[in-house]
């Protein structure tokens, strides 16, 4: 063996050697763990657990070259793991706590539910009891109170006690069937007996309403709280007080305060809050004269009030609400726009801050709904300026979200801006025909261009955003046509802004665009053949000077504009066929009108049918001329299209159908026709058959 060769072989029984020992660090130390957890697990009378076994030292590794002793030497056994026992069901990590065992359904059922029941079913019966009585006049009317206080306070005393002995859900129970029995007293005071006063029972039942709170705090019971909701939103009806807005309304709003705060523990109780403050609301609605301000400066604190809950949907509601609350409150007048863009605002604000996303709809829906409350009082144009104000306020959320906090829209973000657009177009639209229809489509182009200024500030930060913009600014340009125009106008509107679509679709590379374009291409050639090929009228007017073939004719040049821009031949082939196929009709409009103008009554079929064959005839020819000229393939297999048409038509009807002198005419002039497209390809034939091979 070589120095080198025994240098490596030292080399590499040192690295064994550290393995080895690494090896069995790390079985000491899932040994000491593992019988850590055991004796963790162990119950307490078990005994203290087995001491550890003293760690063995490594085995010492001969230098390369010597021979071990037979009696250093032991056969290398790998130890066998020890085995851990079985955890029970609420053993936790280490450092955890022990979690007590959930109760069994018969538990929750027999304990809990039947106490509650059972409670019920106590108070009915004592009603009925009490009921009783007074038939049968055995107790006097204050004895009866009395002793219904009696039942009430023993029945929250035993509750305590229970309580302090550690039976806490009967305790809960028999505490319920107390405060109801106290407020079944105070009533029956009150309603029945007339006992006492108002101001007194409203005292007593608000000290009744305060200690079954501060009792389902003490024992953390979820149903004393919702008793003591209840009773309280129940007390103004029990007593009768019927309307006292003042009172009334700062008792609902304290009750409020204090409900949304035991709701911090309960979260249920915020529906119950809720539910609660409406119905006290609406005993004292609709607000008169005098009142307005005080509903206006309620609904605003009610609002932040639940506003500020956990639950979204509570939230969402006092949103919608509250918008029709202070729209309600101003009772007509326009100064109700201002508490509803206050609130609106608020409620943008706070779906910012607060999940889910969804409920900045919500402010959407407040706004509008309070719009629908409002009644529609006020003067035309300080009702048309609160509702844009509110479409400005809702236009320029998504862009302040975007360029000035710098957070992408979401979702809901997105519906907002459509149905924003939407419903302050029905608005206005619906505003602006009162006195008469002459700015309709003049406010859907400004409103068009609002959305387009949106998509510009979006653009560079939120594509999807600024998308949305624009399609909303398009189809409001789109509608504006047929608001403001009639007749061959909307058509000329649509081709024009078809065409731009078209252009800004090739500039900007955005297949959407050019989409939209074609839809609205397709929208502008249905409007063309089946209402303007049919409206003009039948008398004298000049022929190709008229509105009807300008209309075809700016149709016709905006499709082949919109093929010229194209980037995509799909799109370039589809319009520039159908610039051709807008203005061929067009041509033939003319020629039929032609004829039934100059024609006599019983020629007037066969002239039309021949101008129609000649004119196509001479289309196609000047389509192959242009081909030839332009070195498009496109152009002449048109017109040798064309032709072919042409000529099926000649033989299946004209033949048959025209009078002599018209047949002669119609065979006469596309044999000339033909003749020319043949000397067309006579004399550039090398030509043509070139450009097709490169």
């Amino acid at each position: 063996m070589t120095p080198q060769d025994h240098e490596r072989l030292e080399v590499f029984s040192e690295a064994l050697a550290k393995l080895v020992r690494a090896q069995r660090q790390t079985d000491e130390r899932l040994s000491r763990i593992e019988a850590a957890l055991a004796a963790r697990v162990e119950p307490a009378s078990a005994g203290p657990p087995e001491p550890l076994p003293e760690p063995q030292p490594a085995p010492a590794i001969p230098p390369v070259g010597e021979t071990p002793h037979p009696e250093e030497t032991e056969p290398a056994v790998t130890p066998p793991a020890p085995e851990s026992p079985p955890l029970p069901p609420a053993w936790t990590p280490p450092g955890g706590v022990l979690a007590e065992p959930e109760p069994a359904l018969e538990s929750v059922f027999g304990l809990t539910w039947i106490s509650r029941i059972g409670a019920v079913t106590l108070v009915i019966g004592v009603a009925f009891f009490f009921k009783y009585a007074f038939e049968n006049q055995w107790i006097t009317q204050t004895g009866r109170v009395l002793l219904g206080v009696a039942a009430g306070a023993a029945a929250v005393g035993f509750g305590e006690r229970l309580w302090r002995g550690g039976q806490r859900t009967y305790a809960q129970a028999l505490t319920g069937a107390g405060i109801a029995f106290l407020y079944l007293s105070v009533w029956a005071a009150f309603a029945l007996y007339h006992l006492m006063g108002r101001p007194a029972a409203y005292t007593m039942m608000a000290l009744t309403t305060a200690g079954a709170g501060a009792l389902a705090l003490r024992y953390a019971g979820g149903a004393i709280a919702a008793i003591a909701l209840a009773g309280g939103y129940a007390t103004p009806m029990l007593l009768d007080t019927g309307r006292d807005p003042w009172f009334v309304l700062a008792y609902t709003l304290l009750l409020g305060a204090g409900g949304m705060w035991l709701a911090r523990r309960w979260r249920g109780l915020e529906a119950m809050a809720l539910i609660g403050t409406v119905t006290l609301y609406g005993t004292q609605s609709p607000a008169v004269d005098g009142e307005r301000l005080g509903f206006t400066l309620f609904s605003l604190a009610l609002y932040g009030l639940f506003a500020a809950g956990r639950m979204p949907w509570v939230a969402a509601a006092a949103q919608v609400l509250a918008g029709m609350a202070v729209a309600n409150a101003a009772g007509g007048e326009q100064v109700a726009f201002l508490p509803m863009l206050l609130v609106a605002a608020a409620g943008l604000v706070l779906a910012d801050r607060r999940s889910p996303p969804w409920t900045v709809l919500a402010s959407l829906a407040g706004f509008w709904a309070g719009y629908g409350a409002w009644g529609h009082h006020g003067g035309l144009w300080g009702e048309f300026a609160g509702v844009t104000a509110g479409f400005a306020l809702f236009l320029a959320w998504p862009v302040y979200r975007v360029r000035g906090r710098g957070i992408p829209l979401r979702f809901a973000d997105l519906l907002l801006v459509a149905a924003n657009a939407c419903l302050y177009f029905a608005a206005g639209y619906g505003l602006l025909r009162l006195p008469e229809p002459a700015f309709e489509g003049f406010f859907a182009v400004v409103l068009a261009v609002a959305h387009m200024g949106a998509a510009a500030a979006l653009w560079d930060r939120d594509r999807r955003g600024a998308t949305l913009a624009a399609g909303a600014a398009w189809v409001l340009l789109v509608l504006a046509a047929p608001v403001q125009f009639a007749g061959y106008r909307v058509t000329m509107a649509w081709s024009l802004e078809a065409a731009a679509l078209a252009w800004i679709g090739a500039r900007l590379r955005d297949r959407r665009a050019v989409v939209g374009s074609l839809c609205l291409f397709v929208l502008m050639l249905i409007r063309l053949l089946a209402v303007d090929a049919t409206i003009f009228p039948a008398t004298d007017y000049a022929t190709l000077f008229n509105v009807r073939c300008l209309t075809f004719a700016l149709a016709a040049a905006c499709l082949m504009a919109a093929a010229y821009w194209a980037r995509e031949k799909g799109p370039a082939l589809v319009t520039y066929v159908a610039g051709h196929f807008v203005l061929l009709c067009a041509l033939c409009l003319e020629a039929t009108g032609w004829a039934a103008r100059n024609a006599v009554p019983e020629n007037v079929t066969s002239v039309q049918s021949t101008a129609i064959s000649i004119l196509l005839a001479a289309y196609a020819v000047a389509l192959v001329a242009a081909g030839v000229v332009t070195r498009s393939a496109l152009n002449r297999l048109l017109g040798v299209g064309l032709i072919g048409l042409v000529v099926l038509k000649l033989y299946l009807y004209d033949v048959w159908s025209l009078g002599l002198l018209y047949r002669m005419a119609a065979f006469a002039a596309l044999g000339v026709l033909l003749l020319a497209m043949s000397y067309l390809y006579s004399r550039f034939r090398g030509t043509i058959e070139n450009w097709w091979r490169t």
